[in-house]
């Protein structure tokens, strides 16, 4: 360690140096300082504050320049007056331009001792800053980004950032509440003023959505002008500008607009102005609506009359040709029954008679055929009887003959056995007899048989043609008819109705089905008049 110099050198007490470098100080800079420097730190202490500036590089060896501030409670009320005047709130990153008093303390250390602040700086460096935000985000494509989106035709979902309870909450939320629409708030409650505002605004944009609100609203119950700095900072302007729902802004203060303002779908002066033109937009929405429904309910109206008029017209023209065409039917099937019944009698009455016909012929037939098979057999009995019986005289003479003959040759014998001769002979005459009458009768009873079977086949095949015939007259047998779904008409004596021309209103009825009758009162009568059916 160096020691001191010989002769009783002075050795300065610190607080000597300190009082002296002061003094020095103040001769040197003789009165007030204006200086200026990068505001980087801020502290209230007991209502004084203290301020630290920096001058970046202006340091030895290109190390940042340091300056403590100082300003007493009294004057910094006044300075903070003065900055609200302005619109100006300080905070870190400013350039700060200030006037005051050097002087080193007691703990060694330069302190400038404000007297008061640039305002006219401060708001020049604010409207450079921003300038130059509004210009990047013009490059950027962002300034109108948010104003190119489309707002719902009744934007009543409405995400509300704003610090709950204010009162720019409750004047907006009036606004809606009393509007008599079906508002629906989402409150994202955060600060709006402070240093901590920005990134709060910023996170609560970023929540909502469109599948969550319509509209999304900034508000900000008043407060000093120096708080719109929220408002100008570059995050809370990129948030809105890059929201994904339309942005509203009502700041609450009037006479200036924000960078906030600039780039919001929509921005007002109050967040009252904000409700009255959110209920606004729904009230002109809700009248197009109302006036869309009523045109629509009028066209439809029309489009019903008109379409009635022509679903009545198409039913009467409908029922007339339907009724015109039950008529053509029911004139066609009264004809074709006309016809099937005339014909089914005409039918009826010609099989009857081919049935008489071939059942006399039949028996006439059967009869004849009898009658001369009895013939041929009476014939045939008598021819065998008489060829018997000739055959039966010739054998009697030739026996007689030869027993002459005999008789002469021998007529010692003959004598001697005359009777057994003629029994023989008597024997013989019979068994031939009884023979060749045996041979006819078999003969006859083959006859018999053969015309017993012509016989039989005859009166098959006729009584197969009458089956045949009474098939064809069941199927036209009125029954079956009957059975197929026709009906038969007729009065209460019996008399058949064939035209609805014999029919008058109030007549009883009796009509007819497969399975029983009904009886009905004539109601009313439509079809061709009896002339027409005279006609027929």
């Amino acid at each position: 360690m160096a020691s001191p110099p010989d002769g009783e050198p002075r050795v300065w007490a610190i607080g000597d140096l300190n009082r002296r470098a002061s003094l020095a100080v103040v001769r040197d800079f003789r009165g007030q300082v204006w200086t200026a420097g990068e505001l980087t730190r801020i502290d209230d202490r007991r209502g004084n504050r203290w301020l630290e500036l920096v001058e970046r590089g202006g340091g030895r060896d290109g190390r940042d320049a340091h300056l403590e501030a100082f300003c007493s409670a009294t004057k910094w009320q006044r300075l903070e007056r003065k900055l609200a005047d302005a619109g100006v709130e300080l905070r870190a990153g400013q350039r700060l331009v200030v006037v005051g008093c050097l002087d080193i303390g007691d703990r060694g250390k330069l302190t400038l001792t404000v007297d008061d602040v640039d305002v006219a700086a401060l708001v020049g460096e604010r409207l450079r800053d921003r300038q130059r935000l509004v210009q990047r985000l013009v490059d950027d494509d962002l300034f109108d980004a948010n104003r190119r989106l489309a707002l719902p035709p009744l934007p009543l979902r409405v995400g509300l950032v704003a610090s709950g309870g204010s009162d720019g909450h409750r004047d907006l939320v009036r606004q809606l509440e009393t509007s008599g629409f079906a508002f629906h708030i989402t409150l994202r409650s955060i600060p709006v003023e402070g240093p901590t505002a920005p990134r709060a605004i910023r996170a609560a944009l970023v929540t909502f959505g469109p599948g969550d609100i319509d509209v999304a609203v900034v508000v900000r119950g008043g407060g000093a002008k120096a708080s719109l700095d929220v408002f100008d900072a570059g995050v809370v302007a990129h948030a809105i500008a890059t929201a994904a729902v339309p942005v509203w802004t009502g700041i609450g203060h009037t006479g200036d607009r924000s960078v906030a303002d600039e780039v919001a779908h929509r921005s007002f002066a109050t967040p009252t102005a904000a409700g009255q033109a959110l209920v606004a937009a729904v009230a002109t929405a809700w009248d197009e609506l109302a006036g869309a429904m009523a045109r629509v309910a009028r066209a439809v109206e029309g489009s019903l009359a008109t379409a009635a008029a022509q679903v009545d017209g198409q039913r009467r023209s409908v029922a007339t040709l339907t009724r015109h065409r039950l008529t053509l039917h029911e004139q066609t099937h009264a004809r074709t029954s006309s016809d099937l019944r005339r014909g089914a009698a005409r039918g009826l009455d010609t099989r009857a008679d081919q049935l008489v016909v071939a059942a006399h012929r039949i028996r006439a037939s059967g009869v004849a055929e009898l009658r001369d098979a009895h013939r041929r057999l009476t014939d045939l009995a008598l021819d065998t009887a008489g060829a018997a019986g000739r055959r039966c005289v010739d054998a009697t003479a030739d026996l007689a003959a030869t027993a002459a003959t005999a008789s002469l040759g021998a007529a010692t014998a003959l004598q001697r056995a005359g009777q057994p001769l003629e029994r023989a002979g008597a024997l013989l005459t019979r068994a031939r007899f009884d023979g060749l009458l045996d041979e006819q009768s078999t003969v006859v009873v083959g006859a018999a048989r053969l015309v017993g079977r012509d016989v039989q086949r005859r009166l098959g095949a006729h009584g197969d043609r009458a089956a045949a015939q009474r098939a064809i007259l069941e199927a036209y047998d009125p029954k079956r008819q009957l059975a197929r779904g026709w009906t038969l008409t007729h009065t209460p004596d019996g008399r058949l109705l064939r035209h609805a021309a014999e029919i008058d209103e109030g007549d009883a009825l009796v009509t007819t089905f497969a399975d029983g009758s009904t009886t009905s009162t004539v109601t009313g009568v439509t079809g061709r008049d009896e002339e027409d059916v005279a006609d027929e």
